[in-house]
């Protein structure tokens, strides 16, 4: 890389830094460059430390949301997405609407309602028992005093895996430099230049720097960044194979977020239409809609290696497959898997995006909903780093770091 000294740098290059590299990138008298491993093949999966989030072909997008900054930040991104789409000629949005259902007088929907007129987001309310809801889902079965919510004003699903691709397709042609590496140190120059150590692409020296590690953010020792409040939770999700009769079936699905309330507990799943994955084959992905974070934190870079190595939570496979069973009767699979992945939560439930120093911004922690509205806070957090002003008409306050 020679002296280049670039304007700036992002470290980490999955949803956050990739769309931060896109829009920084965009203004050709800036020199930025990107840094981040690439997914690994099956056989570099093993050696792996460091791990993408958005290794993943599913992943729900929505305007709604409890969070009137998360619908915020979702709206501006997912307004966008079309361009990005155009400009990279790389496809990853569709949308297919997005279905919330359970009991009608219970917390889950009077929220979703409230959310919705408030931030006007219009939303189609069917009851389950309802000639309008047979028919649009001859599918799907909802128990006695249970509704469904229909908000189609672009909601949908995206491939987190396409997105990133198009933002650093979008970025290189820009003029952004993507260094394929990990980043294992920082240190700064008596004249203030960063010095950014990679493991195999020597150092690189910039300017500014915007930090995007996502789940690692405290693993690697960065010492222009003091450890953040954030913790990081275990996530697992399961993919049921379906055959080619099953898929046609269920051709017309939303994608869905469904709570339902058992004698013992109250169960909730985020259920995905059919999507296909990069084996050719075609799967209904699922997973927790609400996680009560209980003892399953990950502390240490090894405990999150290890988790992403791991076959999951086994537990999901008996109450989930069931719970899903039951929205769609007489779904038919042929194969199961399942996937780890790890959430970033702040206490504030809103992602950091803050100008720590004047050459240092950081962007992390989606709170489990980073993919959806991950373009606006990579463009909010390029802007922030390189015009030390905040554009956006959330209030800046809401996403200021939290320090250990």
């Amino acid at each position: 890389m020679g002296e280049e000294v670039y304007d700036l740098c992002v470290i980490g290059a999955g949803m956050f830094g990739s769309a931060a590299a896109r829009h920084a990138s965009a203004n050709p008298s800036i020199k930025v460059c990107m840094i981040g491993p690439a997914e690994p093949t099956a056989d570099e999966l093993p050696k792996r430390e460091i791990f993408g989030a958005h290794y993943d072909e599913g992943r729900i997008t929505r305007i709604l949301d409890e969070a009137p900054a998360c619908q915020v930040l979702s709206q501006h991104s997912i307004s966008r997405y079309r361009e990005l789409e155009r400009l990279s000629g790389i496809r990853f949005y569709e949308p297919v609407g997005c279905l919330f259902t359970g009991p009608k007088n219970k917390s889950f929907i009077q929220e979703c309602l409230s959310s919705g007129s408030v931030h006007k987001v219009p939303l189609v309310e069917m009851p389950g028992n309802g000639e309008t809801f047979k028919s649009r889902y001859p599918y799907l079965e909802l128990q006695s005093g249970e509704i469904a919510l229909l908000d189609d004003s672009g909601a949908g699903h995206i491939s987190p895996r396409s997105l990133v691709a198009a933002q650093k397709k979008v970025a290189r042609l820009q003029g952004c430099h993507i260094i394929e590496s990990v980043v294992c140190g920082t240190e700064t120059t008596s004249n203030g230049i960063h010095v950014v150590k990679t493991e195999t692409k020597g150092e690189i020296k910039a300017k500014r720097l915007l930090v995007a590690t996502g789940g690692f953010i405290n693993k690697k020792n960065l010492d222009v960044l003091k450890p953040l409040l954030v913790k990081c939770y275990k996530e697992t999700v399961v993919l049921l194979h379906l055959p080619e009769d099953e898929v046609q079936r269920l051709r017309s699905m939303p994608s869905m977020i469904s709570i339902r309330e058992t004698s013992e507990e109250e169960i909730g799943a985020y259920i995905l239409p059919p999507v296909k994955y990069p084996d050719g084959k075609y799967y209904l992905k699922f997973g927790k809609s609400h996680n009560p974070c209980g003892g399953d934190e990950l502390k240490t870079l090894e405990e999150l290696r290890q988790w992403y190595l791991s076959d999951g939570d086994k537990e999901m496979e008996k109450t989930h497959v069931k719970f899903v069973s039951e929205l769609i009767p007489g779904l038919k699979y042929i194969g199961m898997k399942k996937h780890t992945c790890a959430t970033c939560k702040t206490p504030s439930g809103l992602p950091y995006i803050d100008r720590v120093t004047p050459t240092v911004t950081v962007a992390v922690a989606g709170n489990g909903k980073g993919a959806k509205f991950s373009d606006e806070v990579g463009r909010i957090a390029a802007h922030l780093c390189l015009a030390g002003k905040w554009d956006s008409e959330v209030s800046q306050g809401l996403f200021e770091a939290v320090f250990q």
